[in-house]
């Protein structure tokens, strides 16, 4: 997952990783690709993988490596063929089971057919939320005991950035952006619903008397052509910024006016956590497990209504005093989540299994 531009999921792998780093009483083998982000230490290690083919990692090497003296064995999503010790499976949510209309054929089909066999062969399956895990549940019929919902921590555009470093980032990311603007973050595939953010953002400018632009960050998947065409309407207000590093994204949080995060289904929600880390105030759907994220520290809406998430923004744009509430519980929730606190009950997971 690392390195291949994975978004939310390299951002899991790397928090957990960080998060389990320091337990003292667990040796912690990292198998990787590409090049290792962290420098080894007492109880991390780092084992480079013979090839990138999946075909190989899943079907040869990390069977073969299951016999390294593990215990245990982390994946996500999907299992090695075999494995000589249990395996613990992180599935961040079944979208592709319960809407594969926002998947393309070859993704739904691999999807739909490794993820299940790979659950039933779990001895433990980790999820991000109760939402994604009471779904997981219902369609698999996985016994109770052996799922647990631990909540991510922050992504790395939750780090801090001053103002002056953010303003220098943006600009040179995005140097048409010249107004105040909303921000959208996540990868350009209908699951992300943007072409209503687009007429919302529409209806804002046009008819509520905004003057704004909208800056949507992340890389195009799966019909991310036809997203971008949706929103010539407001072409010249709407900006595109493709993948970027945890530091730009940190730069467009700290200069935003109001994070949107209009998803139709989210298993966690990683963006909003980063936005509140920021203090930025949010507006969200309701869908999935985002608001086990947002609590009470952001104004939600439906998001198949664009006059929802029209209303919802346009509140908080048109109320200073809301900004400022928003932006102080903000800061109070993004504070309840961290990467330490989820790796010590993955930790109890694993100890569970390795006894």
């Amino acid at each position: 997952m690392v390195g291949g531009q994975e978004t939310g999921n390299e951002t899991y792998v790397k928090g957990l990783i960080e998060g389990l780093q320091d337990s003292i009483d667990l040796d912690l083998v990292v198998y990787h690709v590409g090049a290792p982000w962290l420098p080894p230490r007492d109880h991390l290690q780092f084992a480079k993988l013979r090839t990138a083919s999946p075909y190989f990692r899943l079907g040869v090497e990390l069977p073969d490596r299951s016999r390294d003296a593990l215990d245990v064995l982390h994946m996500t999503y999907v299992a090695p063929l075999w494995s000589a010790v249990p395996i613990v499976l992180t599935v961040h949510d079944i979208c592709f089971a319960t809407n594969p209309e926002w998947f393309s054929a070859r993704d739904r089909l691999m999807l739909s057919t490794l993820v299940p066999w790979s659950i039933r062969r779990a001895a433990h399956v980790i999820t991000v939320s109760n939402a994604a895990r009471s779904e997981i549940i219902l369609r698999y019929g996985v016994d109770q005991g052996r799922i647990s919902a631990i909540p991510n921590g922050p992504g790395g555009g939750a780090q801090a950035i001053s103002d002056e470093d953010a303003r220098r980032e943006l600009v040179a990311l995005a140097p048409d952006v010249r107004r105040p603007y909303i921000l959208a973050v996540g990868n350009l595939q209908p699951r992300k619903n943007l072409g209503r953010l687009f007429r919302a953002f529409q209806e804002l400018v046009e008819h509520r008397g905004h003057d704004m632009d909208l800056l949507v960050v992340g890389p195009k998947r799966f019909l991310g052509d036809d997203i971008v065409r949706s929103a010539s309407s407001t072409a010249d207000r709407v900006h595109f910024t493709g993948y970027v590093t945890d530091r730009q994204l940190a730069a467009c949080y700290q200069q935003s006016t109001v994070f949107v995060l209009p998803s139709l289904y989210e298993g966690f929600g990683l963006p909003v956590l980063e936005a509140m880390s920021h203090g930025v105030p949010v507006a969200c759907s309701n869908a999935g497990g985002i608001p086990e994220v947002c609590g009470d520290a952001g104004v939600m809406f439906e998001p198949r209504s664009v006059e929802s998430i029209v209303e919802a923004v346009h509140r908080i744009l048109d109320d200073a005093s809301l900004r400022e509430k928003l932006k102080a519980a903000a800061l109070v929730r993004a504070k309840q989540f961290s990467w330490r606190r989820s790796a010590e009950t993955t930790l109890g997971v694993y100890r569970r299994l390795a006894a």
